[in-house]
């Protein structure tokens, strides 16, 4: 098997572990809003996996995958919900991580057009993606202070929308796990027979 083959079938192993913690773990079902009105029937508590020393590690070595294959300066959270991954991926990639909640960025002291002035290529990474509204703000946030945003990482897009958004705004999207990885009690998996 060749080198390129083999980190394929590593990467592709890691993502379908990545979903079977998620559904141990982190899947709540009922019905939920997201912060952007986003609905869904079901739930994912990445915080679920972010507090397990391996669930958390095959997280971030997806990540760390994915930005690999990139060129990068800083990585942004969307949310609070993404810092944790951000802060422990931007301390294994060397790279400076941005926080931007509910579009607006975190610092009380200090300008974002500031901390972008060492790197402006900014990846997003969010824990879980519904139709992408947060992802854009952050993205539209960090574009007005000069970065270049052109790639967002999802841990989990639960397929409502996200990626035609963001890809309809020139952002590549970036999924390690999406809603058809993984099993809903209750619900077939897309793309199943039954």
């Amino acid at each position: 098997m060749s080198q390129v083959a083999q980190t394929n079938s590593t990467a592709q192993n890691l993502r379908s572990t990545l979903a079977r913690l998620i559904e141990e773990r982190a899947l709540f079902l009922g019905e939920f809003k997201s912060p952007s009105g986003g609905r869904s029937d079901y739930y994912i508590d990445m915080a679920m996996i972010f507090t397990e020393p391996t669930s958390l590690e095959i997280a971030i070595n997806l990540t760390l995958n994915e930005l690999e294959k990139l060129s990068v300066d800083k990585i942004a959270s969307p949310s609070v919900e993404a810092d944790p991954i951000v802060a422990v991926v931007g301390m294994h990639a060397k790279l400076g991580s941005l926080f931007i909640h509910q579009g607006e960025p975190i610092y009380a002291y200090e300008k974002l057009e500031n901390l972008l002035n060492k790197g402006k290529k900014v990846v997003i990474i969010a824990d879980v993606t519904l139709s992408g509204n947060t992802v854009l703000s952050t993205a539209k946030t960090l574009r007005s202070a000069g970065a270049e945003v052109r790639t967002a990482i999802t841990l989990v897009d639960l397929e409502k929308g996200a990626r035609n958004l963001l890809e309809g705004n020139g952002i590549k999207f970036v999924p390690l796990v999406e809603a058809k990885d993984i099993s809903v009690p209750g619900k077939p998996r897309k793309g199943s027979t039954k």
